[in-house]
């Protein structure tokens, strides 16, 4: 009794009804042999084997031959359904004309009088031929185009899928859609600064999940924002002095272990922290207040914490057009700077960052509007212990 007991819950347990089989066969149909390429392949196949006059066999040759090449059923016998009643004649009619050029280098002779010096089996025999000639490439004409329409769609749904699997678009999101309340040109600009810079995903990748982070001249400060909504024990701190995007920044960033100070980096003090970043903010300064910023930065790294600096490169590829970006920003407001924009040559910054006591590498990290950035990465050596 206990041994028949026990078959029928484990049987119970694997078998499902009626219904839940058909979803899943269903499912497996629609998901089998669905990338791109072999989706693209499918469509061409497909409507290959719909132009061909065998009508009432298309389904078993579509499935036939899509388990032979490994190809998606559903696909296979959706392209051939091109033949459907309003378009089979005209697709017919293409087939056995391109059928009969490919045979005898002239279209088809279906005037009354030359038939009737025609045997109608041998007529029919011509046009089956041509038919038969002509499916592959009229066919594999219309294939291509739908292949294409259909491969597009399935990039667009993988990267769909990518992007709802990728922690960092999750936190683009998220911070984007805090912006909401904010005006048109603050609003518009966090979206596509995100989605153009890669600084930011560079910097997120490298923070630990437990991190404070401190940013001199955040701006809106969308880099605290990310950080913080990728970790769960982190914190922020930034500082900017444009009044309005700071009164946006902490207004997004509510709720959030982040706070946004009104001040001017020049002489405020960053608090201690494991990670500072100074992403394209030195260059509005002089020469020495570009030094004390980076040795006030550096005094407030912990060890092993890490110092990001964003810069153009001084003469480097896409530097005049980065100065050029650049200036025109401060001449409509949009950053603010007491003087020109001034880009020192990154082996300087490098130089002085080693002469504080840091570890530098230096990484191209270009934005679409910014080209030839680079990321100097300075980490500052943990301290060893004293016996």
């Amino acid at each position: 009794m206990e041994y028949r007991i026990g078959c029928v819950v484990a049987a119970g347990t694997e078998r499902r009804g009626p219904i839940d089989r058909a979803r899943a066969w269903i499912s497996s149909l629609a998901h089998e042999h669905a990338s791109p390429a072999r989706l693209f392949a499918a469509c061409v196949v497909g409507a290959i084997v719909g132009s061909t006059p065998f009508f009432g066999f298309h389904l078993p040759l579509c499935i036939g031959v899509a388990m032979l090449l490994r190809l998606n059923r559903v696909a296979v016998y959706g392209a051939a359904n091109v033949s459907i009643p309003p378009v089979a004649p005209f697709l017919a009619f293409a087939c056995i004309e391109v059928g009969s050029f490919v045979l005898h280098g002239r279209g088809t002779t279906l005037a009354v009088e030359s038939l009737r010096h025609v045997s109608p089996w041998r007529l029919a025999g011509d046009v089956f031929l041509s038919w038969i000639v002509g499916a592959p490439l009229v066919g594999g004409a219309v294939g291509v185009v739908l292949g294409v329409v259909v491969a597009q769609a399935a990039r667009a749904r993988d990267a769909r899928k990518a992007v709802a699997a990728d922690p960092f678009e999750q936190a683009v999101r998220e911070t984007v859609a805090r912006f909401a309340f904010a005006k048109p040109g603050h609003r518009h600009y966090v979206r596509f600064k995100i989605r153009l810079d890669p600084v930011y995903r560079a910097i997120c990748a490298e923070l630990p999940d437990r991190v404070e982070l401190v940013e001199l001249g955040c701006g809106l400060g969308i880099l605290p924002l990310l950080c913080v909504a990728l970790g769960t024990r982190r914190s922020a701190v930034g500082v900017d002095w444009d009044e309005a995007k700071v009164a946006d920044a902490r207004r997004a960033a509510e709720g959030l272990p982040i706070t946004i100070e009104r001040a001017d980096m020049r002489t405020w003090e960053p608090p201690p922290c494991d990670a500072l970043a100074i992403i394209d903010v030195l260059h509005y300064f002089d020469d020495d207040t570009q030094a004390a910023i980076l040795s006030r930065a550096a005094s407030a790294v912990r060890p092993g914490g890490t110092l990001f600096v964003r810069e153009g490169e001084a003469g480097g590829r896409g530097s005049a057009w980065t100065r050029a970006v650049e200036r025109l920003a401060v001449a409509v407001g949009w950053n603010r700077s007491d003087a020109r924009p001034r880009f020192r040559p990154i082996a300087a910054i490098v130089a002085s960052l080693e002469g504080l006591g840091f570890a530098c590498e230096v990484v191209p990290m270009a934005g679409r509007l910014h080209p030839g950035n680079v990321l100097v990465r300075a980490r500052r050596a943990t301290a060893r212990a004293t016996g």
